[in-house]
């Protein structure tokens, strides 16, 4: 038989990709399988019998033999690479028992159950997914031993047709992680006592930390097991020194959630994440927003200086505190009017922001709509258009006072 493509690639791998007859490696020669004693001297398709050879090596060898000392070696590469695909397999059996041992207590309890009489009894039909379903329950935190109630119970209401019973313990099962995420919840009611206390005393500190704590730790409890003592301490620990720091209180409560989604008990991070979230929040609706005005009015994608210069714009404004809506629309505006100018919709103090002077900048608007309109090839104007206007524009009297509304 031929060496098949899966074993050749196993040999390659055990080689590391190099002639084990003269160390030539891949890329600089090609590469084959080749049989340390040929097939012609008996030679087998085996492991202990396969070598990686270079296309040079493995043409001048013919049928002649190797030396003992490379069979041998040969060999024992070939024993410790199946003793080692061993190990990886009996590790992959062992994270795998787990969900098997889990499928299993279903399965028995379900198979218990069957409908007829006689040669035609049988056992109810389990949908196609099932296995994926009792792994979302497993991963839940829902322990082998109450399908046994769950099984039971879909199977004794008639009313529930053969091809719905397994949907119907779905939905009992479901009800049964709810109920075991309700009692973890109430295991963080220490929290909510401290949020009393804190609120009486008027100590805000406490009061935005242990606040924090409790939507964290719901959050946390509805996704992962636990949390225990250990990461509740850590995340009031962490979370009083990002007060310290100059974190306010509505960050802190904001971020809560962030640290369950990330699975971390340190609330310095979880505001960090919260922070690369409002980030990424702005730049993507400010980009998205601007490029397809862009695309709408000029038929093309926006080139990348354009979209870094208005991003430029949309940081300044949101460092001097301009509300992100305000930012979208004023940057929809500019990618119609194909300008990074932000302006519309803007306060005086928040067109200062980035030296922008609307009235000018209408006056453009204008002038460029027109030119696109009276184009020969209906294009708008180039840069250089634009700063001979705004050079034009310059030299009058009036059209500076324009400048300060």
């Amino acid at each position: 038989m031929p060496v098949s493509k899966r074993l050749r690639y196993e040999i390659l791998r055990r080689d590391n990709h190099t002639c084990r007859y003269c160390g030539a490696a891949a890329p600089a020669v090609p590469l084959r399988t080749d049989h340390v004693v040929p097939v012609a001297l008996g030679g087998t398709d085996t492991a202990d019998n396969l070598v990686t050879s270079c296309e040079p090596c493995n043409s001048g060898k013919s049928s002649s033999t190797v030396g003992a000392d490379l069979v041998a070696d040969v060999a024992e590469d070939a024993l410790r690479w199946a003793a080692a695909m061993q190990r990886a397999a009996d590790n992959l059996l062992e994270l795998e028992k787990p969900k098997a041992e889990y499928r299993q207590a279903f399965v028995d309890q379900w198979n218990a159950w069957s409908r007829g009489e006689g040669a035609n009894r049988q056992t109810f039909p389990l949908p196609a997914g099932w296995k994926a379903s009792l792994e979302r329950f497993r991963t839940a935190g829902l322990p082998s031993w109450v399908w046994e109630e769950i099984v039971d119970t879909s199977m004794g209401y008639d009313s529930v047709k053969a091809e719905n019973k397994f949907k119907y313990c779905c939905g009992i099962a479901w009800k049964q992680v709810h109920a075991l995420q309700a009692e973890a919840r109430s295991y963080l009611e220490p929290a909510a006592v401290n949020i009393t206390q804190a609120r009486d005393t008027g100590d805000v500190d406490t009061l935005a930390v242990e606040t924090a704590l409790l939507l964290w730790g719901q959050e946390w409890a509805s996704v992962l097991p636990g949390p225990t003592p250990e990461q509740e301490a850590e995340f009031r620990t962490t979370a009083r020194e990002a007060l310290a720091s100059g974190r306010t209180a509505a960050e802190l409560v904001q971020a809560a959630e962030q640290g369950a989604w990330f699975s971390t008990a340190d609330a310095r991070q979880a505001l960090q994440h919260l922070d690369d979230q409002h980030a990424f929040t702005r730049q993507y609706v400010a980009h998205s927003v601007f490029k397809h005005a862009w695309y709408f009015s000029h038929g093309e994608a926006p080139p990348i200086e354009v979209l870094d210069t208005l991003w430029a714009n949309c940081t300044q404004l949101y460092e001097a505190g301009a509300h992100p809506v305000l930012v979208v629309l004023a940057a929809a505006a500019a990618g119609l009017s194909d300008t990074t100018d932000l302006y519309v919709g803007l306060s005086t103090e928040q067109r200062e922001v980035t030296g922008s002077h609307p009235r000018l900048l209408y006056a453009e608007e204008a002038w460029a709509h027109t030119w696109k309109k009276t184009s020969p090839d209906f294009a708008w104007p180039t840069a250089e258009d634009r700063t001979a206007l705004r050079a034009q524009l310059e030299r009058f009297p009036r059209a500076r006072r324009l400048q300060h509304p």
